[in-house]
């Protein structure tokens, strides 16, 4: 309680204690009793704030009080005798003020007693700037955060040759240090015959483009060492492991195409009838459904499959059907037709495709000299190979016999033999990446695809790995929304930890999935098999939540994705990202916006989980797929002259109307301003707090349409953290302390309880 200063003008008399009565005088005699009642003091000024004081009431008999403005509160209001009542005024932010408190005699209104009470309005406060000051960062890296890096468009080491590598990345690992990353999350490492890596072609063996010698032995020794160096400064290395396929020149694919008698055959999904055995249920692969979503069979032929000889082609192109027949002969051998043709055949290792002629309405006929050791097809253009212009044999029926019609197809569009055993392999993507077979899912580990892909990563964890992210495992098995790929990820998991822990571990091997699912609730049931998966609805919902600037239910959304997550599994650990290697950047979903990019990665960095950045986010990058994938897995600018950029290895599909001077990071490094310095400083303060390395999300009460406001808790320390998603200025009303502000992107003022936040404004208090 606040004392209040009086103001005494009124003297201490007898005059100030009479009586005030308005009554007549009467004769006093033995009956009659004179009523009185008198206050000390009668003046009350209180300052602006919240005050109360007591004043005295000195009366012969019940009394009540009564006020004419509710400014002022009395307690008590009642009373008979002498009394002590407290008179109090809350904050006067209105104007100056000014009543009465009457105090009289129960019986007889007419005897009262009167205080003056005033209040002048309280000067308004000025808005104050929020000047954070965070806690010294102490060197120990709290947070879990992996920085996303493509192995080929990172960093050229040694080399020179413009593709990256693992002393690129090595060579820059104080550039990740200092970004606040725990671990790294490289693009598949394994021997390949792409850029990007996903066709691998053996398991146990490393890229030799990733080498300082061009060599597979030389890539190990790099990487053994890029592993040790990253483990000196605190970061994890992560590889991306392909479990859905393997790459179509991997050795143990190309045996099964050329050895009827293969031991890797069950290794691949293969049937020489498709939609017999996948309506008989024969196809483990599919995991009990009917409708793989996704992907498709192609057809190859074991044995004899070319022909050398001079042979007939006869194509009927009907409306209903197309056939081919095909008869040794000995006629003359025909040039081919060079005058418009509008069929044509493709074998062998000719360099153009060989048109027919015309002989009769739809009837198109050539004699050549024929040779090619892997058959023939028939095209309906000369240029283009998409499927309705390639026409070939379908699922199951790859061979012809001489002078009988084959039926044309151009769906599968297989190969057309003239011999062997015509086969038909599943693959989920295209025909460079065969499914991997993994017998029923209930026994996977027993298959021997899963006992030499496991071996095979044992061999990375020997040399130091500290997990995997795993592709695609949506498409393991085609039946994604049963438990058929979950229960394949508890076996992979159980496998690799039990392994990982006997060398000596004492935590876990960490591993991600790649569950692009339809809905949230679709993914968490892959948390049923593997401690973490990256949820993709994080980013739909902060990326509508920016373009639009409306942020209601952000925060019930995502708590609702960790909490989901941890109902399943105790040690579940959510991955949370904006965008990777396969979408459009988060950049461009948001126009370019470099407020919105910076708030992109504040809101990130300041929520629960498992924060991924993707190479290139933390600078600013855009880019879609519109011009091809590489688009959106652009190099590092790492100086403003561009010397040291990895363009070739993106084959040279780089925007160079993004890639200037101004984003790279030799210009960012020292720039205040900058996107990269809004990652580290969030960053730093994520590994800073416990608080929002590994909290608790939780709702605040603090409304605006365009805020959100949570909290971040671990044990006794509480974070509250506010974005203003809006371009335009908004206000809020905190109830919480904000003398502690620990961060800010934009700008912000404090006035009162009032916060008022610039467009895409973001603000962090310590509590």
């Amino acid at each position: 309680m606040k004392t209040t200063v009086y103001s005494l003008s009124v003297a201490l008399s007898l005059a100030a204690l009479a009586v005030v009565s308005c009554s007549p005088k009467t004769p006093e005699g033995p009956d009659t009793v004179k009523q009185t009642i008198s206050v000390f003091p009668t003046k009350v000024t209180f300052g602006s704030e919240a005050e109360s004081t007591t004043i005295t009431v000195t009366a012969s008999g019940a009394w009540t009080a009564s006020r004419s403005d509710s400014w002022v509160s009395v307690e008590p209001s009642s009373g008979t005798g002498n009394a002590s009542v407290n008179i109090s005024a809350g904050r006067n932010t209105t104007s100056d003020r000014s009543t009465e408190v009457v105090f009289a005699i129960t019986s007889d209104k007419s005897v009262r007693a009167t205080v003056s009470v005033s209040q002048p309005k309280a000067k308004e406060e000025e808005a104050k700037g929020i000047e954070p000051s965070p806690r010294a960062f102490d060197g120990n890296k709290r947070a879990s955060t992996t920085y996303q890096l493509l192995v080929y468009s990172f960093a050229d080491g040694v080399r020179s040759d413009k593709v990256g590598d693992f002393k690129g990345i090595e060579d820059n690992l104080d550039y990740l240090d200092a970004l606040g990353v725990t671990a790294i999350w490289l693009s598949p490492s394994n021997k390949t015959s792409s850029y990007h890596g996903y066709d691998v072609d053996d398991y146990y063996t490393l890229n030799p483009l990733y080498s300082s010698d061009n060599t597979a032995a030389g890539a190990e020794a790099d990487f053994k060492s890029l592993i040790d160096k990253a483990h000196a400064k605190g970061i994890k290395v992560y590889m991306d492991y392909v479990l859905n396929h393997s790459g179509r020149n991997n050795a143990w694919f190309q045996d099964v195409l050329s050895n009827p008698d293969s031991p890797y055959k069950e290794y691949y999904v293969l049937s020489q009838n498709p939609d017999a055995d996948v309506a008989a249920g024969k196809i483990d692969n599919y995991g009990g459904a009917k409708d793989p979503g996704m992907g498709g069979w192609h057809s190859f032929t074991v044995g004899n499959k070319g022909y050398s000889g001079r042979l007939h082609f006869k194509v009927n192109w009907g409306t209903s059907s197309k056939t081919v027949t095909v008869t040794q002969t000995t006629d003359a051998a025909q040039s081919p037709n060079t005058s418009s043709p509008k069929v044509w055949l493709w074998y062998g290792n000719i360099s153009s495709p060989v048109g027919l002629y015309e002989t009769s309405s739809g009837v198109h006929e050539i004699t050549i000299d024929f040779n090619s050791d892997w058959g023939f097809l028939v095209r309906s253009s000369a240029t283009s190979w998409d499927n309705g212009t390639k026409w070939g044999a379908k699922a199951g029926a790859g061979s012809i016999v001489f002078g009988t019609p084959f039926t044309l197809d151009s769906s599968t569009a297989g190969d057309i033999t003239f011999g062997g055993v015509t086969n038909n392999y599943f693959a989920s993507f295209d025909t460079s990446m065969p499914d991997l077979n993994y017998g029923p899912y209930d026994k996977a580990k027993d298959s021997k695809a899963f006992k030499d892909i496991a071996a095979s990563a044992k061999k990375w964890i020997d040399m130091g790995v500290d997990g995997f992210r795993l592709d695609a495992v949506r498409w393991i098995y085609q039946h994604g929304t049963n438990d058929a790929n979950p229960e394949f990820l508890r076996q992979w998991y159980e496998e690799c930890n039990s392994y990982y822990k006997a060398a000596g571990h004492t935590d876990d091997i960490f591993m991600v999935g790649e569950a692009w699912m339809d809905s949230h609730s679709q993914e968490k049931n892959y948390y049923k098999g593997i401690p973490s998966c990256f949820e993709f609805h994080y980013w739909y919902a902060l990326r509508d939540m920016l373009n639009s600037g409306k942020a209601q239910n952000f925060v019930s959304t995502v708590s609702a994705f960790v909490s989901d997550h941890s109902a399943i599994r105790p040690d579940a650990q959510t991955s949370f990202f904006l965008t990777n290697h396969d979408e459009d950047r988060a950049g461009s979903d948001l126009s370019k916006n470099i407020k919105k990019m910076k708030q992109a990665g504040a809101i990130l960095l300041t929520s629960p989980g498992r924060p991924f950045i993707y190479q290139g986010e933390e600078l600013g990058y855009w880019g879609t797929k519109s011009g091809g994938d590489e688009y959106v897995r652009t190099p590092i600018m790492w100086d403003k002259a561009g010397s040291k950029t990895a363009s070739k290895g993106v084959n040279g599909k780089v925007d160079t109307g993004m890639l200037t001077s101004a984003i790279s990071v030799e210009a960012q490094d020292s720039d205040a301003s900058s996107i990269l310095s809004v990652y580290r400083t969030f960053s730093r303060l994520r590994n800073t707090y416990p608080a929002l390395a590994d909290g608790k999300m939780s709702a605040t009460g603090i409304t605006g349409a365009s805020i959100a406001a949570w909290y971040m808790t671990s044990g006794s320390e509480k974070l509250l953290v506010i974005h203003n998603v809006a371009s335009s200025t908004a206000s809020v009303t905190v109830g919480d302390d904000m003398s502690r502000p620990i961060a800010l992107l934009g700008s912000a003022t404090v006035q009162a309880k009032k916060l008022t936040l610039g467009g895409n404004s973001s603000v962090v208090f310590e509590l």
